[in-house]
């Protein structure tokens, strides 16, 4: 291995030292209370390394973000098309869910912590979070269209289903309901039910 090959493999691994520290310090503590001393140490590399990937401690936040993203959904997708029938893969979401709840390293949605700390502050951080919401959102709307949900009642449907699975990370995390996702599908069961009576109704008039 030449020594061109040596430092970008090196250099590699600085970076991905970098994010990994930083994720486990911005999911303790949060963004604000973790200062680029605080990642440096727990990465053991200099400042001048972590300057050099991400430019800034935002630049790393985004980066971080981004990351996130990317892996949440590779996770989701492997779950989601583990199953071919549509209401399976819509609880097959619930159930990655309920996999991550009983993860030690839970520590809530790093997504609303994001929204929270830079709201009005850093709009691609907040665009980054809004994104990933937004793009769960749009699977969960078509999921409940394919199930026979009207796309007149879908779009609304799908929020509330996003709120039930909000709420059950709020839950796992703030009160320690790790069953808070099985929870949630409970009532999104009723919701589903509830409109699809409501289309065969609205169909046979």
């Amino acid at each position: 291995m030449s020594q061109i090959q040596v430092r970008k493999r090196r250099s590699q691994e600085n970076r991905l030292e970098i994010l990994t520290a930083a994720v486990t310090l911005f999911e303790q503590s949060g963004f604000h209370q973790v200062g680029v001393e605080d990642v440096v140490r727990a990465a053991n590399v200099t400042k001048t390394t972590l300057y050099r990937h991400f430019g800034s401690k935002d630049g790393l936040v985004v980066e971080v973000l981004g990351d996130r993203i990317d892996k949440v959904e590779e996770g989701l997708i492997a779950a989601i098309t583990a199953h071919k029938a549509p209401r399976a893969r819509l609880k097959a979401i619930f159930d990655y869910h309920t996999k991550w709840f009983h993860k030690p390293s839970f520590a809530g949605c790093l997504f609303y912590r994001a929204t929270g700390e830079y709201a009005g502050r850093r709009r691609e951080i907040a665009k980054l979070s809004k994104a990933q919401k937004l793009s769960l959102r749009a699977a969960i709307q078509a999921f409940v269209e394919e199930l026979g949900v009207r796309k007149n009642r879908s779009e609304n449907l799908a929020r509330s289903i996003l709120c039930l699975l909000d709420g059950a990370i709020i839950a796992a995390h703030s009160l320690g309901e790790k069953d808070a996702a099985e929870n949630a599908w409970q009532m999104v069961e009723l919701a589903l039910r509830s409109e699809l009576d409501r289309a065969v109704s609205t169909r046979s008039r």
